[in-house]
């Protein structure tokens, strides 16, 4: 099970992309927010919705124009779920009636157009069952009018109290004496109307009960296909690819953030795509401060999410295992409202991830475990969990710039980090604030590669503090 922090989750930058997604109906709305993350026991369910946004995606390119319509019509759709389980309990309204009928109407013009996409016999869980039976209930003159009014004719009752209703009207209309024996009548007239009215209702709500299931069966099957036009859609926007799903190895190459893509593209900058494999066991990234190494980590972690919640991923190939639990241990600042430094919340987190380790294979990756402590002790304990993690039934991934730490690792991948000075263009290493921060991305070659574990990591802090305009008296003495 996935259990993360909606800050965690808003630090990865998986809430903002999962905003991009954006359904046309409640349906859809609600399919997002219940689908959460598929497990272990899911594999199935998780390539049908994975299915469903190749089709989708295919259907786009071969007429975009038929699922734009289709996406259209279900934007038409409000959400009578909660009148169809009143409709279970008692009589429904007036109002309720009305709201069913333009859901059956509308939803019925959603099938058409659904039938008319390119490969919608391939998609899984959006087959409708036609709501013909329950608009010949509810609107028996089935125009395409959207509209609930029960006629005269309706029954005899009905059509003496409206008979009698109006003859009083017209009588209060043109006659001035006995006005108040007319009133009382006609009120008479107007109880008895709405008496066989709410009888009708009655007689609809129960003919209504036996197509209930149909019509949550439609609605559920609308969310998924709104869902996953959705999904295509993003897909399509940022050119992602379809991950594999299953197996033990997490594979990603020239992975991309998009938060972090699109900000650099702003700025006239690009983002290296990261390519890492990690495997059962341990893998670490190591690099200089400012180097890139959680970018790279929350790059990883925001592809799986994307791929366990049946999304297409930035990626140019993706493969990733169902993984029984993923933990991220990182800084959670919600830990300093619970008395505990970011240590101390690292450690509890740990602690967590240690726990449900028996439940299956898990993800645990960590943003420099235990900096938040002195060099020495820091380096020691991560050394160990690197140690202990090793052993277990995990696939984990931790940044840090401790030296040892990676000796044990089962893969050492490292920032490429900061270019030498010399090579930048002449007058770089000037301007202040903002400017310097832009200097050292220019400077800093945020890709990865592979090197032997235990390698040492880049030394790359003065260079950098020159670049952020540190007095060379002091980084001369740094340096000695």
């Amino acid at each position: 099970m996935i259990r993360l922090t909606f800050e965690q989750k808003e630090e990865l930058g998986f809430n903002t992309v999962r905003s991009w997604l954006q359904p046309a109906s409640p349906y859809g709305i609600a399919r997002l927010k219940e689908e959460g993350f598929y497990g272990p026991e899911q594999q199935a369910e998780l390539e049908r919705e994975l299915d469903n946004v190749a089709v989708l995606l295919a259907a786009l390119s071969e007429n975009e124009a038929a699922v734009l319509s289709l996406q259209q019509a279900l934007s038409g759709l409000k959400e009578v779920r909660g009148t169809l389980a009143v409709c279970r309990e008692r009589s429904l309204t007036e109002v309720e009636l009305y709201e069913l009928t333009a859901f059956c109407l509308r939803l019925r013009d959603c099938i058409k157009k659904a039938e008319a996409l390119p490969g919608y016999e391939w998609l899984h869980g959006a087959g409708f069952i036609a709501p013909d039976p329950a608009i010949r209930i509810l609107h028996p003159e089935d125009s395409s009018r959207i509209s609930f009014y029960i006629e005269d004719a309706r029954t005899p009752t009905l059509q003496a109290a409206r008979s009698e209703k109006r003859a009083l009207e017209l009588r209060l209309r043109t006659e001035e004496a006995n006005r108040p024996q007319l009133i009382a009548a006609r009120q008479e007239a107007v109880l008895k109307e709405e008496e066989a009215l709410n009888e009708i209702y009655r007689d609809i709500s129960e003919a209504l009960r036996p197509h209930l299931a149909d019509l949550e069966h439609d609605a559920e099957a609308a969310g998924r296909l709104d869902a996953a036009i959705a999904k295509a859609l993003l897909a399509r926007r940022f050119s992602c690819s379809r991950p594999l799903v299953g197996g033990e190895n997490l594979t990603l190459e020239d992975a991309l953030h998009p938060l972090v893509a699109e900000a650099l593209k702003a700025r006239g900058r690009a983002f290296v795509p990261i390519s890492a494999e990690l495997s059962r066991g341990v893998t670490v990234i190591t690099g200089a401060n400012m180097g890139g190494k959680s970018i790279a980590l929350k790059t990883v972690v925001l592809n799986t999410l994307l791929a366990l919640s049946g999304c297409y991923v930035f990626c140019r190939r993706a493969a990733v295992p169902l993984f029984a639990n993923l933990e991220l241990i990182n800084r959670d600042f919600s830990n300093a409202e619970r008395g505990l430094s970011s240590f101390g919340g690292e450690i509890l987190r740990f602690n967590e991830a240690v726990s449900r380790l028996g439940e299956g294979l898990s993800f645990i990756a960590m943003d420099e475990f235990a900096r938040g402590t002195n060099t020495e002790e820091g380096e020691a304990i991560a050394r160990a969990a690197v140690s202990f993690l090793s052993k277990q039934n995990a696939v984990t991934l931790l940044t840090t710039h401790y030296d040892n730490t990676a000796a044990l690792a089962v893969r050492h991948y490292q920032v490429k980090g900061l270019k030498k000075l010399e090579e930048l263009p002449e007058g770089t290493v000037s301007g202040t604030g903002t400017d310097r921060l832009r200097l050292i991305e220019q400077a800093m070659d945020y890709g990865l590669i592979e090197v032997e574990p235990g390698t040492k990591c880049p030394r790359d802090a003065i260079a950098i503090s020159r670049l952020l305009g540190l007095p060379e008296e002091i980084l001369k003495e740094a340096a000695k």
